[in-house]
């Protein structure tokens, strides 16, 4: 599958990070991993943390660890 580009041959982004808190706001419970937020995307688990990391840095969510390897992320009272 080919990527879509913009007018000045970049690559369109995929994933926004708006996208990413729609899924927060839409889930049961405002805790998720990158794995599911990726597969709630159709998003590489890449993509998703990234853009998860992105809006740790800006505040918007926090980053738990819970395991040896496990992380989550939750959505911060707005």
């Amino acid at each position: 599958m080919e990527r879509e580009r913009d007018e000045s041959g970049q690559y369109t982004e995929q994933v926004t990070l708006d996208s990413v808190l729609s899924v927060f706001q839409n889930a049961n419970l405002p805790v998720l991993t990158a794995t599911e937020v990726a597969e709630e995307l159709d998003c590489s688990r890449a993509s998703a943390y990234n853009k998860l990391e992105s809006l740790v840095d800006r505040g918007e969510l926090q980053k738990k660890k819970v395991g040896a390897r496990a992380v989550v992320y939750i959505l911060m009272d707005e």
